[in-house]
């Protein structure tokens, strides 16, 4: 697969990057095991009851001076500057989140986070790690069903597989670097069945900008291959699906069964 679609780039052995001769040829390699789309009209579909509520990314820097920051680079810098701006970050999120009586779902990544905003933010319930299991499928149904208004927690905790289309507030108190557990933990809320617009506010300080620009970047590029193998295998995929059919046989029986004696009773 490596040597028919793509080539070393710039002479580093471990990168490869596709050819451009051979980028349609592969995405008809890919749609021939795989498929990819956002909703039903990408493959020719209606889309009336997939199209998702507007998403609103509010970024919010809290301590934005006006003046050049250096930007935390290495891991430990990054977690310095997390800590040194906690205090503004959660103040911040407590605003956001007590501004109303509307449900809303908060994610962090660090205990001490975690701690003070669910003493913070009124009616708020915290799923840690260290809980039973049953305890945090508790809260999650709880929330998931209104009995919970405020639920704080970490992405990898609670930011897969959950369906909280209740909440249409989220807020972000800080970012890691993972673009994953962010996708993930926004589409705990927007998702099929979300009736109202969401609005998802990003709490950083100035010196977490690097953090901030990683994820952005690595967003662009999943849309980038989104929208490429969609435009590129969606013919195939449709080729393939109106070339299947429901095949049914109607069953004719011809033989009579018989009870065996040890089953029939006296």
């Amino acid at each position: 697969m490596l040597s028919t679609f793509f080539v070393h780039d710039g002479g580093n052995t471990p990168e490869w990057r596709l050819k451009k001769h051979a980028v349609k040829d592969f995405w008809a390699w890919v749609a021939s095991w795989a498929v990819m789309l956002r909703n039903p009209i990408d493959i020719g579909y209606d889309n009336s009851k997939y199209d998702l509520p507007e998403l609103r990314i509010h970024e919010i820097v809290v301590d934005k001076s006006g003046y050049i920051v250096k930007e935390a680079q290495t891991l430990q810098e990054r977690r310095c500057a997390r800590k040194d701006s906690a205090e503004l970050r959660i103040a911040q999120a407590a605003k956001i989140a007590n501004a109303d009586n509307e449900s809303c779902l908060v994610w962090c990544n660090f205990n001490y986070e975690s701690d003070q905003l669910s003493k913070r933010i009124n009616y708020a319930t915290e799923i840690t790690g260290s809980q039973d299991n049953d305890l945090k499928a508790k809260y999650m149904l709880d929330f998931a069903e209104g009995k919970v208004k405020r639920l704080v927690s970490k992405p990898s905790i609670c930011g897969h597989g959950l369906n909280f289309q209740i909440c249409h507030k989220v807020i972000f108190v800080g970012l890691s670097d993972s673009f994953e557990q962010y996708y993930q933990a926004i589409r705990r809320c927007w998702r099929f069945g979300q009736t109202e617009p969401v609005d998802v506010y990003v709490i950083t300080s100035e010196k977490e900008g690097a953090v901030v620009k990683n994820i952005k970047r690595k967003e662009k590029d999943f849309e980038n291959m989104l929208t490429g193998m969609i435009s590129a295998t969606s013919e195939l995929v449709k080729e393939n699906i109106k070339k299947t059919e429901n095949v049914t046989e109607e069953y004719n029986p011809k033989i009579k069964m018989e009870i065996p004696q040890w089953i029939r009773s006296n």
